[in-house]
């Protein structure tokens, strides 16, 4: 368990990613994971993030529940839930420094695709969403946050603001509890983790309120700027600091 500062700095770090998480749809897992290692160690970061996210996520889609788009979260599990399962089983032996520079890479080429997907060049249809839930659902299951690999082919469909956040949280709502039963069943995720991720999710209800607030305030182009930006610096993050 933590100590008293290791709880002051999780929760502080909570409080900051779901804020995050409900302006941008995304954010919240990145902010969290190096704070959890750093505090509790790598081996316990991945299941008491996994309890964290799908608490937290609850929030953003209470907040979004009246425009979550349920066609595209449907089609999209149809992917993600096994290819999650798969990815936490290989992730024991996966190496997290390709890995970490992978994302990275992904996350910076995200903002110029985002711009292309929205032209006429290529249009994301409903029937692509199930191999993207088996891309997205793979890698979510070695790197555990995936909530910006998303964002380009959300948006490309048309999604927007709550709708964005609120069905990017339910799809995210998906492959976390796909990864917690894979955890639990190697015996991964015990009682004790799953109480600080528990205390920890809780405390995401207050960010993702405020974050709403300010996404009800916030023009289209604004939302739009503050995604790339986030894009960008998260994905720098990664390319230096992969592990």
């Amino acid at each position: 368990m933590p100590d008293p500062i290791g709880w002051a700095v999780l929760v502080v770090g909570a409080l900051l990613g779901s804020l995050v998480g409900g302006v941008a749809g995304f954010g919240t897992g990145i902010i969290m994971l190096p704070l959890v290692a750093w505090v509790l160690g790598l081996r316990s970061a991945v299941p008491v993030l996994t309890v964290t996210m799908a608490i937290g996520n609850l929030a953003r889609i209470w907040w979004s529940r009246g425009e979550v788009d349920r066609a595209v979260v449907l089609r999209f599990a149809l992917g993600a839930v096994p290819a999650t399962t798969l990815g936490t089983i290989v992730s024991v032996g996966a190496p997290a420094e390709w890995l970490g520079r992978f994302v990275g890479l992904f996350l910076i080429a995200s903002v110029p695709l985002r711009r292309i997907l929205a032209t006429d060049f290529f249009r994301m249809r409903l029937r692509y969403f199930p191999v993207l839930g088996v891309v997205v659902g793979l890698i979510s299951g070695l790197v555990v946050t995936t909530g910006p690999l998303n964002t380009p082919f959300f948006l490309a469909y048309g999604l927007r603001r709550s709708a964005y956040v609120g069905t990017e949280a339910v799809c995210a709502m998906v492959m976390h509890l796909a990864r917690g039963a894979a955890l639990a069943r190697y015996a991964l995720l015990t009682w004790q983790t799953f109480a600080v991720g528990a205390l920890l999710g809780a405390t995401m209800f207050a960010g993702s309120w405020f974050g709403r607030r300010l996404l009800d305030r916030m023009s289209e182009r604004v939302f739009l700027g503050i995604i790339e930006v986030l894009l960008v610096v998260m994905g720098l993050h990664s390319l230096l600091f992969p592990r």
